[in-house]
């Protein structure tokens, strides 16, 4: 075996976002060499001086400790990145278009400077699309940009696409410990080298083709994007019927086909991939001439999901006007400061409309939701007041909406009943349990418990 495959691989990180950090960090864990890069400097300079950028569960300690070792860099240029790294990570943002379509801007521009910072190195180099993007992405667009900016051929440089499977609120563990690693190449050069970065992952790596593994990770989404939809029609049943959902979906989930993991009702899924990528999906499909009536589907369910917690809202706490309004939970699920598609800001925006007095709480997201609520412009005759204690946030109030799953809500202490100027809780994650709050006088009621409106058992 070579010296080179001994060892440790050089990698560059392009982007430093909540993926391109963690997949960075990681392969630092496992011994590679890392240097990072972003182009907003504010992200640059905190990685630098070791202060993770965005709240996740393990994210501060592991930067903390791979700065340390040495083996994670962060660099002021793509040019100082490129000369120092064997292999190049695309992690740039794809966002959403109107249309549902991608925008492939950031990542056009990112593969053109690359390229044009490849002329100067020696030596073979892969760029590996670690973005999302649709299928045919990396074969027809990056590729092509590459060779041309580059001016290199395929005896000089390799091209991958390489997706993420990270969840937001298991960042660290899904990047470091992942179930298994997809790869799409035509080129047995960059796989090779992809197999050496991975080695000591401890997970399989699925060589597919480029457009493979780019469908693997839309397909990906989409299912469970519709697994989290079937989990919220059912609820809407469960509702009528008195059923609880968690019994019902506890059942469900045992079948080995099946699975439990996403059948967990809520307010409709957020964050920054099902909502995206399920609209590019579709979006892409119509383009091939293919009608994709699953994710279509999904995306419908997912809005009237909306619809359902906005009747709740109005059926559990009544008129709204002049009336304080306690929302926990800001983020669109626990464990992350992201407010991407988050619930909760529909949620506020509604009642704000109404003319109520929203006093917002979350352990992590209050400063990004402020930032995502500020771009949003005035909302009606209501206001927003972000409160750095749930004690704050409930003193006086007229009702509260549980709205993120974050276990400090699930314990609930009688002193936070005692606050409320009317103890009712809307709990649309089913976190706190009724028996022990209905002794302490408050009263829940929460999306999918069962509630029989109208109907029987």
């Amino acid at each position: 075996m070579s010296r080179e495959r001994h060892r440790p691989p050089r990698i560059g990180i392009v982007g430093l976002g909540y993926m391109g950090l963690a997949t960075g960090l990681a392969f630092a864990a496992h011994g590679a060499r890392v240097v990072g890069y972003d182009l907003k400097p504010a992200v640059r300079s905190s990685v630098a001086a070791g202060r993770a950028p965005y709240r996740e569960v393990g994210l501060a300690e592991l930067l903390r400790d791979q700065r340390r070792t040495g083996r994670f860099r962060v660099v002021d240029g793509l040019s100082s990145l490129v000369a120092e790294s064997e292999g190049i990570f695309l992690c740039v943002p794809t966002p959403s278009r109107p249309s549902g379509r991608i925008d492939l801007g950031p990542l056009r521009r990112s593969v053109a400077e690359v390229g044009r910072a490849l002329r100067v190195p020696s030596g073979y180099r892969v760029v590996v699309v670690k973005s999302t993007v649709v299928p045919g992405t990396t074969s027809t667009v990056v590729a092509p940009s590459l060779a041309r900016h580059s001016r290199r051929d395929s005896s000089q440089l390799g091209v991958a696409a390489n997706p993420e499977f990270l969840a937001e609120g298991s960042l660290v563990r899904d990047a470091t410990a992942p179930e298994r690693i997809v790869v799409g190449t035509s080129d047995r050069r960059a796989l090779a080298w992809l197999r050496r970065a991975y080695r000591g992952f401890g997970a399989p790596i699925l060589a597919l083709s480029p457009s493979g593994a780019e469908l693997v990770k839309y397909s990906s989404n989409a299912f469970l994007a519709l697994k989290v939809s079937f989990a919220n029609e059912i609820a809407r049943l469960s509702d009528r019927l008195g059923v609880p959902v968690d019994d019902v979906m506890a059942a469900v989930g045992r079948d080995s086909r099946i699975g439990a993991r996403f059948l967990r009702a809520g307010p409709g899924f957020g964050g920054s991939c099902f909502e995206k990528d399920l609209r590019a999906l579709a979006a892409r499909s119509r383009e091939l001439g293919v009608r994709l009536r699953s994710a279509e589907a999904a995306l419908r369910i997912n809005a009237e999901q909306l619809d359902y917690v906005r009747a709740l809202v109005r059926s559990a706490l009544g008129p709204l006007r002049g009336r304080r309004i306690a929302l926990l939970g800001l983020a669109f699920k626990a464990g992350t400061d992201d407010v991407r598609e988050s619930r909760a800001l529909p949620i506020a925006a509604d009642l704000v409309a109404s003319g109520a007095i929203v006093r917002g709480h979350d352990p992590a997201a209050r400063a990004t939701f402020q930032s995502a609520w500020d771009r949003s412009g005035p909302r009606g005759p209501g206001r927003l007041e972000l409160c750095e204690s749930v004690g704050a946030a409930l003193s006086g109030a007229d009702g509260a909406i549980l709205q993120a799953d974050w276990p400090e809500y699930a314990r609930w202490p009688a002193a936070w009943t005692r606050a409320m100027r009317r103890p009712v809780l809307l709990d649309l994650r089913r976190e706190v349990d009724p028996d022990s709050a209905g002794r302490n006088g408050l009263t829940i009621v929460a999306l999918g418990a069962g509630r029989s409106e109208g109907g029987g058992s």
